[in-house]
């Protein structure tokens, strides 16, 4: 069986670099618009985007784009940024440099160091781009080059979950009210969704078929119900690598028992049910991706604790 100290890290490294990924889309297609529409107030607006990562209270002299760049961009101390969630993945994958190839801890190595220090209005999008582009190449390699056994399988749950995490607090920022075809396409494409829903719609942009799409689509890999099934079998795998297979009373594994209600709550369920109370909703799943985080913590990382 896999130490779980290999097992722990390689689950932060898929956490991390997903983390690094998204904030990096979330925030260019939000920063974007801030700097580029005269019709927004730049107060609210930062305010909105630091909602998002879930910061509240923010002192006033941090409500301008600068100081969400330096905040959520370049501070490699915190780890909810692009720099520092790339500085944590590299810091992991360091202890786990034998189950990972020398390709991936290259290209981490390259995306941690190649982050700028400091990122100006006028060259957000040469770092955001950056950030993507390393990202992408990191999870290419570590797709191409490793076998899929158990630390395989801890490093996608991991992305997958921060995936989902992600997804739900980029909706649960989203006005549901604002039904304009400019507030729909914003939403997709700060979820890196606008094509695929452009090409599965016939390019009808409507506010309730992209939360569907971004929810309930069963083959877009970005979906909420995607990448909880992926979990379920990516789980069920572990499980029987375990011993603890399914069996006729169920199963016994905690992870999958939540992964499994959460995704059956969102497959026989109306989408009009779901946006009745969409915050709520939203913040549901945010808390089933902890729950899913801890139940791995005490079943796999530190089952003595």
């Amino acid at each position: 069986m896999m130490l779980s100290r290999i097992a722990d890290a390689m689950f932060w490294i898929g956490r991390y670099v997903e983390r690094a990924d998204q904030t990096a889309r979330i925030l260019g297609v939000s920063l974007q618009s801030i700097t580029e529409d005269a019709s927004l107030d730049p107060v609210d607006s930062c305010a909105g985007v630091y909602g998002i990562f879930g910061a509240t209270d923010v002192p006033a002299e941090d409500l301008t784009v600068q100081r969400v760049l330096e905040r959520l961009v370049t501070d490699r101390a915190n780890p909810s940024s692009v720099a520092g969630a790339l500085q944590a993945a590299r810091e992991n994958a360091r202890g786990v440099r034998e189950a990972l190839s020398t390709e991936v801890w290259e290209s981490l190595n390259t995306a941690t160091l190649g982050m700028p220090r400091v990122v100006r209005p006028s060259r957000m999008h040469g770092a955001f781009q950056f950030a993507k582009d390393r990202c992408a190449m990191v999870n290419g390699l570590l797709d191409a080059s490793m076998t899929r056994d158990e630390a395989w399988l801890f490093l996608r749950v991991g992305q997958l979950l921060e995936r989902v995490d992600m997804l739900a607090r980029n909706l649960q920022a989203h006005d549901l009210s604002d039904t304009s075809d400019a507030a729909t396409v914003l939403l997709l494409r700060s979820c890196s969704a606008h094509e695929a829903y452009i090409r599965s719609y016939r390019g009808r942009v409507r506010v309730s078929g992209a939360i569907e799409f971004l929810l309930l689509d069963s083959i877009f890999p970005r979906s909420a119900a995607y990448c909880l099934s992926e979990i379920d079998e990516a789980l069920e795998t572990l499980a029987k690598l375990h011993g603890n297979s399914f069996d006729r009373l169920g199963t016994a594994e905690p992870g999958r028992r939540i992964v499994g209600r959460a995704l059956a709550s969102l497959r026989f369920r109306q989408l009009e049910d779901i946006t009745e109370d969409f915050e709520d909703e939203m913040e549901q799943l945010q808390r089933v991706t902890g729950a899913v985080t801890r139940s791995l913590g005490t079943t796999y990382f530190h089952p003595a604790a």
